[in-house]
């Protein structure tokens, strides 16, 4: 499980005075950069590996200006090609504000095709599927990896 710690920032909220629902994608987005690292070791935009298949986030609690908070990001379902990385947000008293899951896919970028997920790489990802304790389930995603 990786761990990155975000203050927002004020331009992160709405006019509702709450972190905006577009913006938990881009903290999931920070919670994933060490997962990208896990296919491009120095993120190299030439040489990356993953592309986004989907997303879904629960809205859990209201997240404001200057909160402290932690995204946990770690490794759901793998598949041939594909693998879900699940993130949850929470403050510093441990209370969930959201919930979700992005699927990435290993993808040729040159061919513009998913490739399979080496053995290697699905023993490297398996190593990091632990999630926090606590943390709420998803509601209403049905999306599974085939």
């Amino acid at each position: 499980m990786f761990k990155t710690r975000i203050t927002v920032r004020m331009s992160d909220c709405d006019g509702m005075r709450h972190v905006n629902n577009a913006v938990y994608y881009t903290y999931f987005e920070e919670g994933m950069r060490e997962i990208a690292r896990l296919f491009t070791p120095d993120l190299d935009l030439n040489d990356f590996h993953v592309i986004m298949a989907s997303s879904h986030c629960d809205f859990l609690r209201q997240t404001t200006y200057r909160d402290q908070i932690t995204v946990y990001s770690w490794i759901g379902a793998i598949a041939h090609s594909s693998f879900n990385v699940e993130h949850a947000v929470a403050d510093e008293k441990r209370r969930w504000h959201a919930r979700g899951r992005i699927t990435l896919v290993q993808f040729d970028y040159r061919q513009e095709k998913a490739v399979p997920l080496s053995e290697n790489m699905k023993r490297i990802l398996l190593q990091h599927r632990q999630g926090p304790e606590g943390v709420p389930e998803l509601r209403g995603c049905q999306h599974s990896l085939s």
